[in-house]
């Protein structure tokens, strides 16, 4: 087994020598390219040589791509990424949209990682086109903020939920990147998005905005890259956002 780091997540155990198209943006003579990568990241590397280099290599994950670009959903990190490196925006979407590998890059913009991207947010239900909480539901979110407080990896919740029976709002298993959605999520403080902003939504809050912005500080200092964390995490203040 290759030794060192996953040269995208910096983890040291099950490493592998991932085969990828070189950088398009790189040396034209170059075809292959050899990555250490740990088996995890090489099973959900995309295919795309453009979008393995300027997005999945360069993140770790979705969640520090919306985080650097500051974004509320994929798409529009992914614009904000066009715009910082020089590519073509109507390129990459197009290849982002028709990428199937799921996990690298959450296919594209019907599942992205804004704060109300499904029909109603796991922990409630539009009724009469407003939220209303789905008990059931708000209790998993809660469990799901504590656990990760209490020094629990989002894997190792993602394996309790999944033990103990909890199914997702389409009836799945839990995975790792719906956690991740869930934790960076401000609808769960009583926000929501309107034309691409944040305002104060008029349904209930499931998780005090202290508890929200101790996640966010806690995600920041697990990242592993040093080069990935922000130098604060993000914090809500719910003074800032308007009815």
């Amino acid at each position: 087994m290759p030794e060192g780091r996953c040269q995208r997540c910096w983890a040291t155990k099950n490493l592998v020598n991932h085969e990828a198209d070189a950088n398009p943006r790189g040396d034209p003579t170059i075809r292959r390219e050899k990555v250490l990568l740990c088996k995890h990241c090489a099973d959900s590397a995309p295919s795309d040589a453009l979008l393995f280099w300027e997005v999945f290599m360069r993140f770790g994950s979705t969640r520090e791509l919306l985080q650097h670009y500051a974004a509320s959903e994929e798409e529009e990190a992914l614009r904000r990424l066009c715009q910082e490196r020089n590519l073509n925006e109507r390129e990459v979407l197009r290849r982002a949209r028709g990428q199937q590998s799921a996990e690298a890059l959450n296919a594209a913009t019907r599942k992205t990682n804004s704060f109300l991207a499904y029909a109603s947010p796991y922990g409630y239900d539009y009724v009469n086109g407003a939220l209303q909480v789905r008990p059931e539901e708000a209790r998993v979110v809660s469990i799901i903020f504590r656990r990760y407080l209490e020094g629990k990896g989002i894997a190792k919740i993602c394996q309790e939920l999944n033990r103990e029976g909890f199914r997702t709002k389409t009836g799945r298993a839990w995975a790792s990147q719906t956690i991740a959605n869930i934790l960076s999520n401000p609808v769960y403080c009583g926000l929501s998005r309107l034309n691409g902003g944040i305002k104060r939504g008029k349904h209930e809050a499931l998780i005090e905005v202290e508890t929200f912005n101790r996640v966010q500080y806690e995600m920041q200092r697990r990242i592993r890259r040093p080069d990935q964390r922000k130098t604060e995490a993000p914090q809500l203040k719910l003074e800032d956002y308007t009815e």
